[in-house]
């Protein structure tokens, strides 16, 4: 066995060097690097401990090398919050005119579930082991919403503290942020954008242009998306705290749509407060999410002192507010997201069937069956819901077993990956996009399907469409038409599917669904649904899409710069 032996000028100094068995399967990979599992070994006394390693890409730009030392730099050790071990730069043939520079960030090894995926009903860890307490706490999530989130809002608040008091602020809190481990923790991870609070400066400023930030808008504080880098401080992090807390009490978002859609909600609207049907914890949650940072509570110690004040007669919905979420649901007739949301707060605070909770307040029987499609736990054809869950789901109401799009998209995928399922695979993607293709988690399917439908291949896709458009030739019909229409859909069920965005956006500029070259305004539709999708691509750290989509960026801005003819 050929080990990877790391060790920098600081671990030298410490006694120490981490091993690495490169045979051992990737822990990931992201945008910055691959991550393995390594091991942590004290010299001096012999003391080995697991570690994950991850090694950065050789091509990754200064700035993003920068963000790496960053987050390796906060060594904090605390139960709710993923420990870093440091930023290890290795030179390789330093005397040669040539060297080249290999760098490594080293963190605590976590096993278990994403809070994200939690919420979504998994609760298995990324090699399909239970994960006991991920377990526990959906059940929990499922029955006592209250009690759930007061215990992980808890958690983070008091990894927030640790994180505070050491001079830092996080900037980018949400589910897929926090960890539920194997030895039941709840870890706040990713210090990726965390920075100093005495140490804020212009150079940091992530705004761009209009939408455009590091972070996540749904979560994100006024001062967060406006890019007021010097405003931004603890506070800042308490928003999304209350966010969060809103999402777990109620089980929906306080704001629905698309980023620069949410950035104007997050500037200009009021969250949503009489969805929650807890008098209690709605103060809580509209003192942290203030828009005025002065209003907002001023430390993460504050906010946990409330929660900690909540009593089980807190967790009993008052009349009032019962009363006001039941009214809340006339209010919004027509607005699909906000219904089906608030449908779910009805069905808390009331114990009863969506159906009866929303008649009694006044929409139409067209506008409750409507939500009650499009609810994640109402049964759609008896089997299946629109969720990314990878295992089937159980209604909390019913106990039925219902099969998650998302279930089916992996199956689909699984068997397109087998050479001798190559026929099962595409069929199983054709029934996704036929039965499903109005779900949201249906998307990738129905953006693959038009990938493989095109009659001629692009001149570049992702290398896993390439080897895919050659095996199912023989099983799929090439029809540029129909290639454009299931394009359309997959962006119509989701217009943040990165993956539905770029395939619209290619064909826009093929000119293969009509006679001669792509017209002027459809190049600019391309162009604008390219730079849609490269900010999602971005978020889901898929390097490969972003660029590709850089690529595409180049080529259309050049296309859209061309003198028109007269």
């Amino acid at each position: 066995m050929s080990l990877i032996y790391i060790q920098g000028e600081e671990e030298k100094r410490k006694h120490i060097h981490y091993e690495v068995d490169p045979e051992l399967p990737s822990l990931g990979e992201g945008g910055m690097g691959q991550v393995l599992k390594g091991v942590r070994v004290n010299e001096d006394n012999g003391v080995r401990m697991d570690v994950a390693i991850k090694f950065l890409f050789e091509d990754l730009p200064a700035h993003a090398i920068e963000r790496a030392k960053r987050e390796a730099s906060i060594q904090i050790h605390n139960e709710n919050l993923v420990e870093m071990f440091g930023f290890i730069e290795i030179v390789e043939n330093p005397q040669s005119s040539r060297p080249v520079k290999r760098y490594h960030v080293v963190s605590e090894l976590l096993q278990g579930v994403m809070l994200f995926d939690l919420l979504n009903g998994k609760t298995t860890d990324k090699n399909g082991n239970d994960v006991p307490f991920a377990q526990e706490l959906y059940t929990k999530y499922q029955n006592d919403r209250f009690g759930f989130a007061v215990f992980i809002v808890k958690n983070i608040l008091s990894g927030l503290m640790a994180l505070h008091d050491k001079g830092y602020i996080h900037r980018d809190l949400d589910p897929s942020n926090i960890m539920i481990t194997v030895d039941r923790k709840v870890k706040i991870i990713d210090f990726g954008i965390a920075k100093q609070l005495d140490n804020l400066n212009t150079q940091d400023q992530q705004l761009t242009s209009t939408g455009q930030f590091i972070g996540k808008a749904a979560y994100a504080a006024p001062e967060l998306v406006l890019g007021d880098v010097h405003n931004q401080d603890k506070t800042t992090d308490i928003y999304a705290v209350g966010i969060m807390l809103f999402q777990f009490i109620t089980g929906s978002m306080p704001f629905e749509g698309t980023m620069a859609e949410l950035i104007k909600k997050q500037l200009n609207e009021k969250i949503p407060l009489k969805l929650i049907p807890y008098k209690a914890v709605r103060n809580i949650v509209a003192k942290a999410t203030a828009k005025k940072q002065s209003d907002r509570y001023q430390s993460a110690t504050e906010m946990r002192v409330d929660l900690e004040h909540l009593s089980k007669a807190d967790a009993v919905p008052s009349a009032t507010s019962t009363g006001q979420v039941v009214a809340s649901l006339a209010d919004v007739k027509g607005n699909k997201n906000k219904l089906i949301g608030m449908i779910a707060a009805a069905v808390v605070v009331l114990g009863v069937i969506i159906g009866i909770a929303v008649m009694s307040s006044g929409p139409s029987e067209e506008e409750v069956a409507q939500a009650q499609k499009e609810s994640l736990y109402q049964d759609r054809e008896g089997k299946v819901i629109d969720s990314d869950a990878l295992d089937v789901v159980t209604d909390p109401e019913t106990n039925a077993k219902q099969t998650p799009v998302g279930m089916l998209m992996a199956e689909a995928m699984k068997s397109l990956s087998d050479p001798t399922k190559i026929k099962e695979g595409v069929k199983q993607l054709t029934d996704i996009a036929t039965s499903y293709g109005d779900y949201k988690n249906a998307a990738d399917a129905v953006a693959l399907l038009a990938a493989l439908t095109q009659p001629v291949d692009a001149e570049i896709s992702a290398d896993e469409i390439k080897q895919l458009r050659e095996m199912t030739k023989p099983y799929i019909t090439r029809d540029a038409k129909k290639a454009h229409q299931y394009a359309e859909q997959a962006v119509k069920s989701n217009s943040e599917s990165y993956k539905a965005l770029f395939e619209l956006a290619t064909d826009y500029v093929a000119g293969e669904i009509r006679t001669g070259d792509a017209r002027e305004q459809d190049i600019q539709k391309s162009l604008k649904l390219f730079k849609d999708g490269i900010e999602y691509a971005r978020q889901k750290n898929d390097v490969e899409y972003v660029k590709l989509y850089m690529t595409r960026i180049d080529q259309v801005s050049a296309l859209a710069a061309q003198p028109t003819e007269e």
